[in-house]
């Protein structure tokens, strides 16, 4: 009968133990949003092929010499481009965040797609910063090894500051 409640005790206590690591180990939803953004912005996919090959197609074209038509129709491209744009990294990313972005990571993964280059994540790390983010993102790009290294603010559920300290 003892042994019974010591298996009994012995059960639950572990039950408590899982259910708490389970708690304390996961990481927080601001973590995990930062962690999601890395993810979809270095994962090379054929969505993000999409979205950067519309932006190098939309360049607008303004000037002198330039007829109001063509003007109308770059202008017009831009602005869808712009929207399809913000329509996938609006999930992450509020206006200052997609600002930094666009301001700092946008014209590295622009290379990187112009370029036609093959990469790969090989390891994301995030860690609690304060009220940030430090991240470090290892990726191999063709043959090289490359590490993005930043910092993220979490500002109402959303991204809303970038800073990308090292490319």
């Amino acid at each position: 009968m003892k042994r019974k409640y010591i298996y009994t005790i012995v059960a639950a206590a572990l039950l408590v133990c899982l259910g708490m690591s389970v708690v304390f180990l996961r990481p927080d939803k601001e973590q995990q949003l930062v962690k999601e953004f890395l993810d979809q912005t270095f994962t090379k996919s054929e969505e993000n092929a999409k979205l950067y090959q519309a932006v190098m197609d939309s360049p607008s074209v303004i000037g002198l010499g330039v007829d109001q038509q063509t003007q109308k129709e770059t202008a017009g491209k831009a602005q869808q481009a712009s929207e399809e744009f913000e329509k996938a990294y609006s999930t992450y990313l509020d206006s200052n965040g997609m600002d930094d972005f666009q301001n700092g990571l946008f014209g590295y993964m622009l290379d990187l797609y112009t370029a036609d280059e093959t990469w790969e994540i090989s390891e994301t790390e995030i860690m609690k910063d304060n009220d940030a983010y430090k991240f470090r993102v290892s990726m191999n790009v063709g043959d090289t090894p490359q590490e993005i290294q930043g910092r993220a603010e979490v500002i109402d559920g959303k991204i809303g500051s970038l800073d990308v300290t090292e490319l």
